[in-house]
């Protein structure tokens, strides 16, 4: 009995420690940028090889600090 009793007491004392690292990994997060892309994706029609395509995809920070976009690139 005493054995388990020093077991429950380990793992609740685990879950504690669990418990404080995220929290503080959650509060570290607090104050950043969050990227969201509500359209991810677009196809584009077929063009004749040459021609121009454009279009704007729409890049919302939903975080608490400056999203700073410092590269971007087509596939």
């Amino acid at each position: 009995m005493k054995k388990s009793g020093f077991i429950g007491l380990c793992c609740s004392f685990l879950v504690f420690c669990l418990m404080v690292v995220v929290s503080g990994a959650q509060e570290k997060v607090k104050d950043s940028p969050s990227v969201i892309f509500p359209d991810p994706g677009y196809e584009f029609a077929a063009v004749f090889e040459g021609v121009e395509v454009v279009h704007d995809f729409v890049v919302q920070n939903k975080g608490t600090a400056t999203l700073d976009i410092q590269k971007v690139s087509g596939g």
